[in-house]
C-alpha cells in the first residue's frame, strides 16, 4: 500500500478558494519579495532562519543587536552561530511554486501545492510548541519542484550539507533520486509521507514513518490471533485485485507465528468459503480486497449465511476501508469489521481540539491527515535534536518510541533500507464510520 502514489489523490478537501490567498502570498515572497505578510503566512517556503526565541539576529530593549551574536548576524547567515551546529532542520517539500504565474492563480495551482502546504504549516506549528518551551532550531525550507534534476541539486548543495536533519522529500521517485545524490549519508533523511517499502529504496539512512504495509498484515495476523478460540476458523479470503494479494500475502504464517495450533484455510470463492464455515464457532474472515465489487459479493454472502440461522462472522478488511461508505451495507456493523490504521486521532480531545483551533486561527482553514503528521514529526524529531542534540540521532530512534496526536512511531532498524515505523492501530466499524477499538 502507498499512500503516495499520484499527485490527484494527495489533496486537501478543506483546502479550495480559502487556500488561494494564502498561496498567492507565498509565490508573491518566493518569486518577487513585494508582498507584505499576512494572516496565514507563517514561513515562506526557501525561509531560512531560526525557530525560538534565542534569535541570533535578536535586537535587546533598545534596539542594539546582541553583541554576543553579531558576527553571526554579520556574516548573513544564521548557520554560522555555533549554538545551530546541530539543530539545521531542512524541509524539503514539493510546493512546486515555479508553476504558479501570479497573474491567473488557479484552483490546480492550489492543489498541486496542497500536500506541502498542509504538511509544512503543522511541521512549524509544532516547532514552535517547541520554540515555546525554549527550544531553538535553524530552519531551512526548500521547494523540490517534484523534479528529479532539482532533488539532485538539492542533494548536493551546500543547505543540505549543513543539515543535521532532512524531512523530504515526499513522493518515492523523489525520495530515491535525493537520497541517492545525498552527499552526507550519515544525516538522517526522513520520509514523511509515502507508506512503500524501505527495501524499495535501498537506503539506511532513511527514517520511513508511514507504516508499510507488512506493519499492517502483522497487526490483523496478531489481532486475529488473538480473538481466536478453540471450535473458531479462520477463513482467508483471497481475491484477485492488487490489494487483496499484497495483504493476503504471508497472512497465514503471520497468524501461525502468533497462535500455531489454529484451523485456518485459503479459499478463492464464496463457494469456497461456504464449503468450509463452521456452525459451532466463529468465522473469522480475513480479506485484502478493496474492490467494491469483490467486498458487495463477500458481504452479501456472509448476510446469506446468517439468514441460515447456523453462523456467526468477524470480519477483518484492509487499511483503505477506513476510506470507504459502508452505509449503504445495513449489516456490515453486525461483522465487527476490524482494520489497521496508522491514524490514532482522537478529535474529541482536549489536545487536539486546541491543535485545530491553533491551527484554524493561523491559517483561516482547518487541518488536513498530513497536516497532523507535520505537526508530530516536528515533535518527535525536534524533541529528539533538543534531547541530544542533531548528531547521531540513529542511535536512539529505536529506543525511544512516540504517541503523537495523529501518528505513533516505534522503528525498527535495517541495515541496508534504515528505519521503518512498525506502530499501528486497530479499529472496529461503529456508528457508521472506523474508530479506535
Amino acid at each position: 500500500m502507498t499512500s503516495v502514489q499520484n499527485h490527484q489523490q494527495l489533496l486537501s478537501g478543506n483546502k479550495k478558494l480559502k487556500n488561494f490567498s494564502f498561496l498567492l502570498i507565498i509565490a508573491c515572497i518566493i518569486f518577487a519579495s513585494s508582498c507584505a505578510p499576512k494572516r496565514g503566512v507563517l514561513r515562506s517556503p526557501d525561509y531560512k532562519g531560526n525557530v525560538g526565541s534565542k534569535d541570533p539576529n535578536a535586537t535587546d530593549a533598545t534596539g542594539n543587536k546582541d553583541p554576543d551574536k553579531e558576527s553571526a548576524a554579520e556574516s548573513g547567515k544564521a548557520s554560522a552561530n555555533k549554538k545551530y551546529i546541530d539543530r539545521k532542520i531542512s524541509l524539503v517539500l514539493p510546493f512546486q511554486l515555479h508553476e504558479i504565474s501570479i497573474g491567473s492563480l488557479m484552483d490546480a495551482d492550489v492543489k498541486r501545492s496542497s500536500l506541502a502546504l498542509d504538511f509544512y504549516q503543522g511541521f512549524q506549528l509544532g516547532l514552535d510548541e517547541l520554540a515555546g518551551k525554549g527550544s531553538n532550531f535553524y530552519l531551512n525550507v526548500l521547494d523540490s519542484k517534484d523534479d528529479d534534476f532539482q532533488n539532485a541539486t538539492l542533494a548536493q548543495s551546500e543547505d543540505i550539507k549543513e543539515a543535521s536533519l532532512i524531512v523530504g522529500p515526499v513522493y518515492p521517485k523523489e525520495i530515491k533520486t535525493f537520497g541517492t545524490n545525498l552527499v552526507n549519508k550519515e544525516v538522517l533523511q526522513i520520509n514523511p509521507l509515502a507508506a512503500s517499502m524501505p527495501a524499495e529504496f535501498n537506503l539506511p539512512n532513511l527514517v520511513s514513518l508511514t507504516p508499510p504495509i507488512r506493519s499492517h498484515i502483522n497487526a490483523i495476523a496478531s489481532e486475529v490471533a488473538r480473538q481466536y478460540m478453540p471450535g473458531d476458523i479462520i477463513i482467508l479470503y483471497n481475491t484477485s485485485d492488487a490489494d487483496g494479494k499484497q495483504f493476503l500475502n504471508g497472512m497465514l504464517s503471520a497468524i501461525k507465528q502468533y497462535k500455531p495450533a489454529v484451523e485456518i484455510y485459503a479459499v478463492s470463492s464464496t463457494t469456497q468459503m461456504n464449503e468450509k464455515l463452521s456452525a459451532t464457532g466463529s468465522n473469522l474472515i480475513v480479506t485484502g480486497t478493496t474492490d467494491k465489487f469483490q467486498i458487495k459479493t463477500l458481504l452479501g454472502n456472509l448476510d446469506l449465511k446468517v439468514k441460515e440461522g447456523y453462523y456467526s462472522f468477524k470480519l477483518f478488511g484492509h487499511p483503505l476501508w477506513s476510506r470507504y461508505d459502508f452505509e449503504v451495507y445495513p449489516n456490515f456493523s453486525d461483522y465487527a469489521p476490524t482494520i489497521t490504521s496508522e491514524n490514532h486521532l482522537k478529535n474529541w480531545s482536549a489536545k487536539a481540539k486546541t491543535f485545530k483551533e491553533s491551527y484554524y486561527t493561523r491559517f483561516g482553514v482547518n487541518p488536513s491527515d498530513n497536516s497532523y503528521k507535520g505537526y508530530d514529526a516536528a515533535i518527535y524529531f525536534g524533541g529528539l535534536i533538543d534531547k541530544y542534540g542533531g548528531r547521531n540521532l540513529q542511535d536512539h530512534l529505536t529506543t525511544e518510541s512516540f504517541n503523537g496526536l495523529y501518528s505513533s512511531y516505534k522503528f525498527k532498524h535495517n541495515d541496508a533500507w534504515g528505519f521503518s515505523n512498525d506502530a499501528v492501530s486497530i479499529q472496529v466499524y461503529t456508528g457508521n464510520a472506523f474508530g479506535l477499538r
